[in-house]
């Protein structure tokens, strides 16, 4: 009689393990979907006002308590912003982030390539220099480089405040760029340099018909990063953009913004046409951003 009870009591001691383990797990999953939902509900509830506010009057952006849908739907106050230079801000904006873009992607694929494949202990000392510099904000370099293009424009007689290229010579060695590519190298067969080199390639013949194709799709992801964090830069365009017609979109926000009033509609409609342009981006090429991060873990 005991040996029969002993196996019942073991199936009902798993039998009870295996509903906790299943409880265990569905709670976990409900808290999971409930803080994914708290989470996306803050990040698109600003969005989703902003874009509703761009299409309100003026008179109904003043109404308390505030209105979640317009009562009077309006697309006025997109002519009128597109109309205040705010194609002209489109226009500096790509061409700074374009600028800062296509200049990161040579750097920072040359120096990758180099401290990766330089046989010497200098390509490890520059890397680790550029990425200690990293670490220091941004904010502290802003006066020391004012003060280079200042002496720049000084001694060269080359304009560098109010120009784009004042406002992206800082970008020329991008510690993250130099980052991604260096981790991006590492996956380039070394004997197939060699190989290139014994069938008479230069160097820079290598880097541009082997290493290159190679290493395309981090490229492509450093491509729409770098873009992206140019396109929103705001601090450093600030500085050196002084004339409204050098003002790139983020700078042109602050337009809106006057000491006494503030015009919403104007400036929600002025965030959303600063917004469109990267959100699209992003969908479009998202994929291209995750294989080129996520190739980083198979090299």
């Amino acid at each position: 009689m005991q040996q029969r009870t002993e196996p019942m009591q073991s199936d009902d001691l798993r039998h009870a393990s295996g509903r906790a383990a299943r409880w265990q797990r569905l709670v976990t999953r409900t808290l999971v979907y409930v803080l994914l939902t708290a989470g996306s509900i803050v990040f698109f509830v600003p969005f989703y006002w902003v874009v509703i506010a761009s299409f309100k009057t003026p008179a109904e952006l003043q109404t308390i308590p505030p209105t979640w849908w317009p009562q009077v739907f309006t697309v006025a106050n997109y002519p009128i912003v597109w109309r205040a230079e705010f194609a002209r801000y489109f226009l500096n904006s790509f061409i700074y982030s374009g600028g800062t873009t296509v200049i990161v992607l040579i750097t920072s694929s040359l120096i990758g390539y180099v401290i990766v494949k330089d046989s010497s202990r200098l390509g490890n000392i520059i890397f680790w220099f550029i990425l200690a510099a990293s670490m220091v904000p941004f904010v502290t370099f802003l006066l020391p480089l004012f003060n280079m293009l200042l002496r720049i424009q000084r001694l060269l007689g080359v304009p560098m405040i109010n120009t784009y290229w004042g406002m992206i010579m800082p970008w020329v060695v991008f510690p993250f760029g130099v980052f991604l590519m260096r981790q991006a190298m590492f996956g380039v067969p070394t004997d197939l340099l060699d190989a290139a080199r014994i069938d008479g390639a230069t160097e820079i013949g290598i880097y541009w018909r082997v290493v290159l194709p190679l290493v395309r799709h981090n490229m492509a992801a450093l491509a729409i990063i770098v873009f992206i964090f140019k396109y929103d830069d705001l601090l450093w365009p600030l500085v050196v953009a002084q004339r409204t017609d050098m003002y790139p979109v983020t700078v042109g926000l602050v337009e809106y913004v006057g000491q006494f009033f503030i015009e919403y509609n104007l400036y929600t409609t002025a965030a959303v046409l600063t917004i469109a342009p990267i959100f699209v981006i992003y969908l479009v090429l998202q994929r291209y951003i995750i294989e080129g991060i996520a190739t980083q873990g198979l090299k």
